[in-house]
């Protein structure tokens, strides 16, 4: 056991020691200088506060609406029987073989023709779209690990679908929903190019496209920059701290059976 410990304990720090550098090194050169004042001075010149709110309303709009479509539709391809489901179901999942550039154009029509132009919108729908196909495997895949015992029960005591779903299916896939929500999250929080192609008011750009703008700003006044980086990867770190727990156990679900 000591033998097979030691190399799995070697793998796991350097792992975690190449994970940390980058980020030691990130809050490091933020302090270069004048120490503390660089965040001080980055939240006073940037409008990085107002960024961080535009932030907050795109994530946030954009969590529940991933949420609700992958809960629902997951549920509908798991438990109902409708013509074409399989179908529908795998031309669903092709979302996920589609990166962001490659929605930019058809994305920039749909803006232009409903006027969404630097709104929140613009960024929010694309999101969904993006984020959904992942959302819906991983939210099917817990509804189809329910045992159908369950359901049967559900049944005789009167529920419904609608019944079997708030009731039963819901309640038990917490964990994988805080998967989806964890991630849909991070990954919209950090997006950067639609963010940067589809909104250019200085009111709805969020954070992720501001240290952009302090390159250009304080281009030599490297500490500030990284202020700037740190700030913006606050609420990350933080996300991710409140939900680890049950990210873990949603990631884990199912590995016993």
């Amino acid at each position: 056991m000591k033998i097979l410990g030691r190399p799995a304990l070697f793998t796991v720090t350097t792992l975690c020691v190449i994970w940390v550098l980058p980020l030691v090194a990130l809050i490091v050169r933020s302090l270069g200088r004048s120490g503390l004042e660089n965040y001080s001075a980055t939240l006073r010149q940037s409008g990085i506060a107002r960024a961080l709110l535009s932030s907050f309303i795109i994530t946030a709009t954009t969590v529940v609406a991933v949420l609700a479509v992958a809960a629902l539709a997951g549920f509908a391809f798991s438990r109902l029987r409708f013509p074409f489901r399989t179908a529908i179901y795998s031309l669903l999942l092709t979302g996920l073989m589609l990166p962001s550039g490659a929605i930019l154009v058809p994305f920039a029509e749909l803006n232009k023709a409903f006027g969404w132009g630097d709104t929140y919108a613009a960024v929010i729908f694309p999101y969904i779209a993006l984020f959904c196909p992942l959302g819906l495997l991983l939210m099917k895949g817990a509804y189809d690990a329910l045992p159908e015992e369950l359901f049967e029960a559900a049944v005789l005591d009167g529920c419904g679908v609608w019944g079997s779903f708030r009731s039963v299916a819901l309640p038990l896939t917490g964990p994988a929903l805080s998967v989806v929500g964890l991630w849909t999250f991070l990954s919209t929080w950090n997006e950067f190019l639609l963010a940067l192609l589809f909104l250019h008011d200085p009111a709805v750009k969020p954070i992720s496209v501001i240290p952009l703008g302090f390159q250009q700003r304080y281009f030599v006044d490297v500490p500030k920059i990284f202020a700037a980086l740190v700030i913006s990867q606050i609420p990350v770190v933080l996300a991710y701290i409140l939900m680890q727990k049950r990210f873990n156990l949603g990631m884990l679900a199912g590995v016993d059976k």
